[in-house]
């Protein structure tokens, strides 16, 4: 072959490389848009990093959140396009969280003296990588919602502080409530990460046709709701046309409706719909060498590990529960070292459908 037909055959392989470069810089480009545009508008994948659902969200659950269930909305910028359906009474639903729901670090410049806030969450990439928010709807449009708290005993005798809500539906004279019964703890807190539940009770409450586990325990009364004290006189709340009022299910440690206000309805995004993975990486519970089935203080205890063997399970910052500052090295550290050894699979909450 002459030397120009090696040269022309070169070029060749050398134009058919950058074509193929192109080709599947595009088409994997092309794969990531479809992706995103999938997530932002029909199908949410998302993780369940805090306790505030427990027991029927855990820390560790993964679910699908359904973003098509009221309405559709523009890809890439969860702009309602058109609306066909509103939020039930009981639903889960995820949602745009008010700007004063999210916790802010306030930061003191030396230099000039001034206090700048600053949100704990910033969006990556528009959107799409935004701080969400997971509860369930407790009150409706055109609702009265009285909160109070009232003592409730518990299955094993003592009592709590229990978060009691009453609801006037519109048009109605009537107060009803969710019908909040004392149940046995059983195995639905056997696998909580999380040690601000300890000493909890469970109860079920009943909304529209099921039921569902509410925790509660013992914590301030009900004047420590913000927005209730602020705009509920004597703690009824009258939900405007629009809004919606939110509770999670651990009614102790939610950042909820109670304390930021109600949700407006196009901030409401999508009905989570079914748990498809759950891992128990016991990052807050590391120091017990398993979860009491009675949830008690004593239990636990009985249970934990002596301070030597503690130091073979767990890092410091599980000990000190704060993972916020975490860098992806000092992650990758003590999930390799720690959390992969010591993690369960929840095999029987996966597949699980919401309600």
């Amino acid at each position: 072959m002459s030397k120009n037909g090696t040269n022309d055959l070169e070029g060749t392989k050398k134009s058919n490389g950058e074509q193929g470069l192109i080709s599947s810089t595009i088409s994997l480009i092309f794969i990531i848009l479809v992706v995103f545009a999938f997530k932002s508008s029909i199908l949410d994948a998302n993780n369940i990093p805090s306790g505030s659902m427990l027991p029927t969200l855990k820390i560790g659950d993964f679910l699908f959140v359904n973003k098509m269930r009221y309405s559709f909305r523009m890809p890439f910028s969860e702009s309602e396009l058109f609306r066909y359906d509103n939020p039930k009474r009981g639903d889960i639903v995820t949602f745009i969280p008010p700007d004063r729901a999210i916790q802010e670090d306030i930061q003191y410049d030396s230099e000039t003296g001034l206090i700048a806030r600053k949100p704990n969450q910033i969006p990556i990439i528009g959107n799409i990588f935004a701080k969400r928010f997971v509860k369930r709807v407790v009150g409706m449009p055109g609702d009265e919602v009285r909160i109070t708290q009232k003592k409730m005993k518990t299955d094993q005798g003592d009592y709590v502080n229990y978060t009691y809500i009453e609801y006037k539906e519109l048009g109605s004279n009537e107060y009803k409530t969710y019908g909040p019964t004392p149940v046995p703890n059983g195995r639905e807190l056997k696998d909580l990460d999380n040690t601000r539940a300890i000493g909890r009770a469970l109860y079920v409450e009943t909304k529209r046709d099921f039921n569902h586990f509410v925790l509660e325990g013992y914590h301030d009364s009900a004047s420590a709701y913000g927005y209730i004290r602020r705009n509920c006189p004597d703690s009824i709340c009258v939900i405007p046309e629009g809004y919606y009022m939110v509770m999670g299910d651990n009614r102790d440690d939610s950042s909820d409706s109670r304390f930021w206000g109600l949700v407006k309805r196009e901030d409401i995004l999508g009905k989570a719909f079914i748990i498809y993975f759950s891992i128990n990486w016991k990052d807050y519970t590391c120091m017990y060498r398993d979860i009491p089935e009675d949830n008690q203080e004593d239990s636990y205890q009985e249970l934990r590990y002596s301070n030597e063997e503690i130091l073979k399970y767990c890092d410091n910052s599980d000990l000190d529960g704060n993972f916020s500052h975490e860098t992806i090295l000092e992650w990758l550290v003590r999930t390799v070292r720690y959390r992969i050894f010591r993690m369960d699979v929840r095999w029987t909450r996966i597949g699980r459908i919401l309600q």
